[in-house]
């Protein structure tokens, strides 16, 4: 083979040593840009939660990690614990936050069990277990666009200083959205399948939830605002839709929905529609719920039987519907007490 034979191997040797060093340049570059955006990032959670410090909000963790390289950045916190000026409570045994790098809007969670909260304020305090809790959050604009969240086989105990509740469930959900055709108002929806009441052992049946509500002026929650200062931007009466709240016990169905105010005290006020489905079943199922002496258990009874004559088919099921009034958290249908539903919140906090 003559010299001249060799010299085109010159040229493709040059060729790629060249593509090797654009290589190197590429993923040096790469290399110093994802650096650049943790110490960004970084620096971004330390102002958070200073600020929130300023508020009078406290937030700890152990062992903060930011890792992910190359295309993702992965945040996690171990033993996360929060207080308040108002001396609230709260600890999660950890938090992880993923996001792709070229996708930083769009933020995947998993929060680790267990979790507590004591609010000394309302007396009330309470600790959540489960399996798997996730969540997928959008921002845009610097707040909260969208939030999806799944919670598989949850269990809570609460209690204040009258009572105490033990519940489980398979599965919670809980989607926020802003209303697509309304500016400025916020859409959520939730539902818990087979909720069970361990509270209550002789109430045998699971329960499953479903409701839609929408809050006029809610995107400012999505932006950080509280539901106290919302409620005072709208001089103390917040309207409230509820589109459906829908709960199943066994062969019964319970339905309302209609038009509500959430108060300045934190009490709600309204009329819904109520629609019951298998209306004295119902009752006999949530019979073990109520004293043995307790004489609103019998008045819902002949309220019942005074509609059935009344009832229409809904989806092959007999259903009565009547009108309920909330009067500041005091329920009632027509002239018969049905209960009270607590405050969102305490006035004055």
């Amino acid at each position: 083979m003559t010299s001249a034979e060799n010299k085109p191997a010159k040229p493709a040797r040059r060729r790629y040593i060249l593509l090797f060093g654009v290589i190197v340049l590429v993923i040096a570059g790469w290399t110093a840009a994802w650096a650049y955006g943790r110490s960004v990032l970084a620096d971004q959670l330390d102002r958070q939660i200073a600020g929130m410090a300023e508020r009078g909000l406290q937030i700890s963790c152990a062992d903060r990690t930011i890792a992910g390289f190359p295309f993702r950045y992965e945040v996690g916190c171990r033993d996360m614990r929060s207080l308040d000026r108002a001396g609230s409570e709260a600890s999660l045994g950890g938090l992880n936050a993923v996001a792709l790098v070229y996708k930083p809007w769009h933020v995947i969670f998993e929060a680790k069990s267990p979790a507590s909260m004591e609010i000394p304020l309302t007396g009330v305090s309470g600790d959540v277990s489960w399996d798997v809790a996730r969540a997928s959050m959008t921002f845009a604009n610097g707040s909260l666009g969208e939030l999806d969240a799944v919670v598989a086989r949850p269990e809570a105990a609460v209690e204040n200083a009258f009572s105490a509740g033990l519940f489980s469930a398979d599965k919670a959900e809980v989607h926020l959205r802003e209303v697509p055709d309304q500016a400025g108002a916020l859409e959520g929806f939730v539902s818990v399948n087979a909720l069970k009441l361990k509270s209550f052992p002789e109430l045998q049946e699971t329960v499953d939830l479903r409701g839609q509500v929408q809050v006029t002026g809610g995107e400012a929650l999505l932006a950080g605002a509280d539901l106290v200062s919302l409620v005072r931007m709208n001089d103390d009466e917040l309207p409230v839709k509820l589109v459906l709240l829908e709960a199943g016990l066994g062969e019964s169905r319970v339905g309302a929905s209609g038009d509500l105010l959430v108060n300045g005290d934190g009490t709600l006020s309204g009329t819904l529609d109520v629609t019951l489905g298998n209306a004295n079943a119902l009752l006999q199922s949530l019979k073990p719920l109520f004293p043995p002496e307790n004489q609103t258990f019998a008045l819902m009874e002949n309220v019942v039987k005074g509609l059935e004559p009344a009832a229409t088919e809904i989806d092959g099921v007999p259903s009565i519907k009547l009108p309920v009034v909330i009067d500041r958290g005091t329920v009632r249908a027509g002239f018969l007490p049905l209960g009270r539903i607590p405050p969102l919140f305490q006035a004055g906090i």
